[in-house]
C-alpha cells in the first residue's frame, strides 16, 4: 500500500510539472469558462426580455445552458484522457526507470494502479475546478439560483465526466502498454478517439431526421410525442441501425446520461434523480465497463508479458 500511495503521489507531481498536460488542462477550463459566461449572458437577457411582457415568469431550467460545456468535455476531455494515460507509461519505457522500479519490492500493479490514482486525483481536481465555473456562471452572472436537486444533478454530471476521461486514460494506458512503438500507439489512441467522439456520434445525429431541422423537424409540424413515436415506429429498422450506431460510441453513452441529468433533453426537465438514474442506468453501465475493461486489459498485459523493458524507437 506505501509503494502504491508513493507511485501515485510521484505520478501526480509529475503532472503538474508537465506543459503538455496544463495546456489541454488550460484549455479545456478556458473553453467551459468561455460556454458558461455566454450562456449565462444569452439566459439573463432573455429573462429580462420576458420580464419585460409579463410580470410572471415561466418554469426556469438553468442547468440547460450547460450543453456546450458538456460538448467540450465529451471532445477536450477526452483527449486529455488519451494523453494522460499514452504519456505516464511512455516517460517510464523511454527513461527506462520501470527497470529501475521493478528491482525493488514493488509489483506491477502497484505501478498500474498508482499512476491510475495520481491521474485520477487530478482529473478529479478538473471536474472540482470545471463545478466551480459552472456554478459561479450561474449564480453571478446568470443570476440563478440552484436548488439542492439542480446542484445534485450537477455533481452527479461530473462525476460521470470523471468516469468517462478515466475510461480513455484507462484506455490509452493499455494501448501504450501494448504496442512497442509510441507513435504506433499514439495514433491508434487518437483513432480510437476520432471514430468514438466524433464520427459514430455524427454519423448517428446526421441519421437522426429530427436533427434535420433546427429546433427539430417534429416540433417545426407541431407533433408531440405520441404522434413522433407512431411515425418512428414505421420505420423501425432505421431507427434501430441508427440508435445501434450511437450505442457503440462510449460518448454516446455519456452524452445520453448527462444530457438527461441536465435537463438538455426536454424530457428529463423536472424529473428527480431516482427517476433519471432508473431511466439511464444502462448507459451509466456502458460507461463503466469501458473503463473496466480498459483497466483490466492493461493491468493483463502488464502482468503476463515483458513489455516494460521494450524501448520506444
Amino acid at each position: 500500500m506505501n509503494n502504491f500511495l508513493i507511485i501515485a503521489g510521484k505520478e501526480f507531481e509529475d503532472i503538474l510539472h508537465s506543459g503538455i498536460f496544463l495546456t489541454v488542462l488550460l484549455l479545456l477550463l478556458g473553453l467551459t469558462a468561455t460556454s458558461t459566461i455566454v450562456s449565462s449572458l444569452v439566459f439573463k437577457s432573455q429573462v429580462s426580455a420576458v420580464q419585460k411582457q409579463s410580470s410572471s415568469l415561466p418554469q426556469l431550467f438553468p442547468l440547460n445552458l450547460l450543453r456546450g460545456t458538456m460538448d467540450y468535455l465529451e471532445i477536450v476531455g477526452a483527449l486529455l484522457g488519451i494523453l494522460l494515460g499514452s504519456l505516464t507509461i511512455a516517460k517510464e519505457k523511454n527513461t527506462q526507470t520501470l527497470k529501475l522500479i521493478l528491482t525493488r519490492p514493488v509489483s506491477r500493479n502497484d505501478i498500474l494502479f498508482g499512476k491510475m490514482l495520481g491521474n485520477a486525483i487530478f482529473i478529479g481536481i478538473v471536474m472540482i475546478l470545471v463545478g466551480l465555473f459552472i456554478l459561479l456562471g450561474l449564480v453571478y452572472i446568470a443570476d440563478v439560483s440552484l436548488s439542492l436537486t439542480e446542484i445534485v444533478k450537477l455533481l452527479l454530471s461530473l462525476a460521470m465526466s470523471w468516469l468517462y476521461i478515466m475510461s480513455f486514460f484507462s484506455l490509452a494506458t493499455f494501448i501504450t502498454l501494448f504496442m512497442k512503438t509510441l507513435s504506433n500507439a499514439l495514433l491508434v489512441a487518437f483513432t480510437i478517439w476520432l471514430v468514438f467522439v466524433l464520427i459514430l456520434p455524427q454519423i448517428g445525429d446526421t441519421m437522426d431526421p429530427d436533427n434535420q431541422v433546427p429546433g427539430g423537424f417534429f416540433a417545426s409540424i407541431h407533433f408531440n410525442k405520441t404522434q413522433e413515436k407512431s411515425v418512428l415506429a414505421s420505420f423501425s429498422s432505421y431507427e434501430n441501425t441508427r440508435n445501434f450506431i450511437e450505442e457503440l460510441s462510449v460518448t454516446k453513452q455519456y452524452e445520453r446520461v448527462c444530457f438527461a441529468l441536465l435537463g438538455i433533453k426536454p424530457e428529463f426537465n423536472g424529473m428527480q434523480v431516482k427517476d433519471i438514474l432508473n431511466q439511464r442506468w444502462t448507459e451509466i453501465l456502458l460507461v463503466t465497463l469501458f473503463f473496466v475493461a480498459g483497466t483490466l486489459a492493461a493491468s493483463f498485459i502488464l502482468t503476463r508479458k515483458d513489455i516494460l523493458f521494450w524501448d520506444y524507437k
